[in-house]
This record gives structure tokens, C-alpha cells and sequence, in this order.
């Protein structure tokens, strides 16, 4: 039988279960992983996960919309997947800000496919085929008239 879990040990895992990984959280309290992975699960104590990894930073999150992936990934020694995966997280949920469109892109815009802009510039292939709708609407007054009235 295992031994009974003392209150300091389950203060201990509420405490540092956001910040510090379950292996060495399991060696401090010289209990298995699997024991202190069930023991935050029946406490309702936050662990990391190996899924999630560590928590972004309000210093991280500001670098988005304004660096690319790649000047990302190399700046907070993240994975590009990691970034790719956050970046698109945070499109989703409205709290990206995207970056302004330079004269050099929108170049680029009117000269490349989608796919190359998208690795020219560092932004998704998503956000550059919104983009090339935007100015075509613009570019040929769509929003005013529609062809088919022509």
C-alpha cells in the first residue's frame, strides 16, 4: 500500500505544478511520476503538460504580428512548430494583431503565388490569400459593383 499523501506535499504540487515539470517534482517528493500525475488530477492541482510545455511570456506574445516565425522561434528558442501552432491559437481567438502589409510585400503580392509570398515575407499563406482578395476587391471595385451586373 502507498504511503498517504501529507497536505504539505499537495500544497507543494499547487504551487509549482504551472512552472516546474513533473519529473523533478516527482524526485523532490521522492514519489513517481505517475503517482504525482494522479495525485494533481484528484486535487485539481495545474500540471504541465508535455503537449502545452511551458507557458508563453507577455514579453513572447508581443513579438508576434510584428517578427516573423523564424525571428520568433530564434528569439524565444522555441520550436517553429511551437510558434506556427501559437500563432495560429491566437488568430483564432481574435488576439493577434497582424502586422502592417509594407510596399515590399505588396509587391511581391502582385508578383509571386501565394506560397512564395507567404515564405518571402513569414506571414500564413492564409493571411497572404486574404490579403490578395482585399486588393483585388480594391484594386477592381468589386465592393462598389459586382461583375455580373455589368
Amino acid at each position: 500500500m502507498s504511503e498517504l499523501w501529507q497536505p504539505w506535499e499537495n500544497l507543494f504540487l499547487h504551487e509549482v505544478g504551472r512552472t516546474m515539470p513533473i519529473q523533478i517534482i516527482a524526485e523532490k517528493l521522492e514519489r513517481s511520476e505517475s503517482a504525482v500525475a494522479r495525485q494533481a488530477s484528484r486535487i485539481g492541482a495545474p500540471l504541465i503538460s508535455k503537449m502545452t510545455g511551458k507557458p508563453w511570456t507577455a514579453a513572447e506574445l508581443y513579438l508576434f504580428g510584428r517578427f516573423s516565425v523564424e525571428e520568433i522561434a530564434t528569439a524565444t528558442g522555441r520550436s517553429i512548430y511551437s510558434v506556427r501552432s501559437k500563432r495560429n491559437s491566437l488568430a483564432r481567438s481574435g488576439g493577434l494583431t497582424m502586422r502592417e502589409w509594407t510596399a515590399c510585400e505588396l509587391a511581391a503580392l502582385m508578383r509571386y503565388t501565394n506560397a512564395e509570398v507567404a515564405e518571402i515575407t513569414g506571414r500564413s499563406i492564409e493571411e497572404v490569400g486574404d490579403k490578395r482578395l482585399a486588393v483585388n476587391i480594391e484594386r477592381n471595385g468589386w465592393d462598389k459593383h459586382k461583375p455580373e451586373d455589368a
